[in-house]
């Protein structure tokens, strides 16, 4: 059957032939061949085969074809040298012995689970970072903002050098403990700042808002240190209209709002969502950025404060 420029027969041909024992199918144009093409019961008397200079193509179709001729029992004639592939382009003339297609070639669907599973695992994992690291995240980009203000050279309105303080301490009285111990004690002792605390600096026998009005005067700045206890507590909301009067007399920049945790919604109030929603926010977090936090807070103090600013250096 040689040299008759056949390229496929039907699956049933071989069916019931079972006594033929040398078979020369070569110089035709054959492309793949299956484990359909030859049934076992053909192939277990055939003795001798050619297949030899027929077209093939070494794709992923071929594979059954290019396994079955190195492990097969049966004389393949002129094998190797006489079976090579035509196609593809980058196959021609290669033997079909060295065709070794990999499995994810030949299996795409492998390919793409793999590269799904591989996309997922990137963004569980960049959702995890993002939910360990929100808080970091969030007081980088505050951080780098005050950098930009200062890089462009304005010239404040007013200077931390016209005040006895450089920030009014707003906080109620559960986060006490931190906010002297952590927060002033730190930027005090190893910033040189000075702030007012109602517990330490306010006057005694001089009513609490007459303390407030007082001292506000003499503070550069306000920090804010917002809470659910602060939310709750009447006397910092009442300390929250005051602070948006400043807000709304020197900008934004005369204010640092620093959040200990979530507010939640029941303790939101809308005065307070106000002023968050105006102004930005720093977070604090303990452990792992916690040195971020505090050149943030330092960097904001230490900004111009002036809005909009007269001039540039």
């Amino acid at each position: 059957m040689k040299t008759n420029r056949i390229y496929g027969w039907n699956t049933g041909v071989f069916n019931q032939i079972s006594s033929l024992t040398y078979l020369d199918l070569s110089h035709n144009l054959i492309k793949t061949v299956n484990k359909s093409s030859f049934p076992t019961a053909f192939l277990t008397n055939l003795k001798k085969i050619n297949l030899g200079k027929n077209q093939f193509a070494c794709t992923c179709e071929q594979i059954w074809f290019v396994n079955w001729l190195r492990r097969t029992n049966i004389t393949l004639v002129d094998y190797p040298i006489r079976y090579y592939c035509t196609t593809p382009d980058n196959y021609n003339g290669q033997l079909l012995k060295d065709y070794e297609p990999s499995f994810l070639s030949c299996n795409p669907i492998f390919m793409i689970l793999i590269s799904m599973s591989a996309g997922l695992c990137i963004l569980i994992s960049i959702m995890i970072v993002f939910l360990k690291c929100n808080t970091n995240i969030k007081n980088l980009l505050y951080l780098l903002k005050v950098k930009q203000f200062r890089r462009k050279g304005y010239l404040p309105i007013l200077n931390s050098d016209d005040y006895e303080y450089h920030a009014f301490v707003v906080y109620c009285d559960e986060n006490r403990i931190w906010v002297h111990n952590d927060f002033v004690k730190k930027l005090e002792n190893e910033e040189g700042l000075k702030f007012c605390i109602f517990h330490r600096d306010f006057e005694v026998g001089e009513s609490v808002s007459g303390n407030v009005d007082k001292y506000l005067k003499k503070s550069w700045k306000v920090v804010v240190i917002i809470s659910n206890a602060f939310a709750k507590s009447e006397w910092c909301q009442w300390e929250v209209d005051i602070i948006q009067e400043r807000r709304r007399q020197q900008g934004r920049n005369a204010l640092l709002l620093v959040m200990l945790e979530n507010v939640t919604s029941k303790n939101m109030t809308s005065p307070l969502r106000t002023l968050l929603d105006s102004t930005p926010h720093l977070r604090y977090t303990k452990g792992i950025g916690e040195n971020l936090f505090w050149t943030a807070v330092t960097e904001d103090i230490r900004k111009a404060v002036g809005q909009p600013p007269i001039s540039e250096l």
